[in-house]
């Protein structure tokens, strides 16, 4: 039997193929963020209900009813009653008890922006529209002290490693797909519910 021969696919379909992947990817983002501002709504209602709940219990002590009991009166022995027995024990003073302390707290450390990052977040809000890498390089040359004295080539490493940064690990950004080369970026709050960017900020 002859082998089956793999057909590859032409320029035209790995194209439809980079925008499906793109889609897919935008609508994972998008229920990324949906997901992490419903767990911040969840932290935070519960945060309310625990403060709450310990208000109250300080406003209001637990009042213990107290039965009151009649004295005891005992009789006077006729006999001498007996010495009482010396201790046998030669110990010092006991040891306090050892007193279980709770365990401490592990706060998550949220790593602060860096000026670049700032930087880019704050142009993307200003210009209200997705910028390409272009558009940035030139923003960054003419308005960010940060990069001054800098190479073009050395301005666009660096901004290639922000955006992989904003839009890959911390979810600040997006990358949209551009008709020319490259990606566009935007912010996440510009995409609609079906994951797809709204009309008003796109090119």
């Amino acid at each position: 039997m002859s082998k089956q021969t793999k057909t590859a696919l032409d320029p035209v379909e790995i194209e439809q193929l980079i925008s499906v992947y793109h889609s897919e990817l935008r609508q994972l983002n998008y229920r990324v963020l949906s997901v992490r501002k419903n767990i911040e709504q969840l932290e935070t209602a519960l945060s309310k209900q625990s403060t709450t709940k310990r208000q109250s219990v300080v406003a209001a002590p637990a009042v213990v009813a107290t039965k009151s009991v009649a004295p005891e009166v005992v009789a006077p022995s006729l006999t001498p009653s007996a010495p009482p027995k010396a201790s046998s024990s030669t110990s010092g003073p006991r040891a306090p008890k050892k007193v279980n302390m709770p365990d401490p707290v592990q706060v998550r450390r949220v790593r602060k922006l860096s000026p670049w990052d700032e930087f880019i977040i704050t142009t993307l809000q200003t210009k209200d529209k997705v910028l390409i890498m272009s558009e940035f390089l030139d923003i960054v040359k003419s308005d960010f002290a940060g990069a001054k004295g800098w190479t073009e080539a050395k301005i666009k490493s660096k901004l290639n490693a922000v955006f992989h940064k904003l839009a890959n690990k911390k979810g600040n950004i997006i990358k949209i797909s551009f008709d020319g080369r490259g990606f566009a970026y935007a912010l996440p709050k510009w995409l609609n519910p079906a994951g797809e960017l709204k009309k008003k900020y796109r090119r």
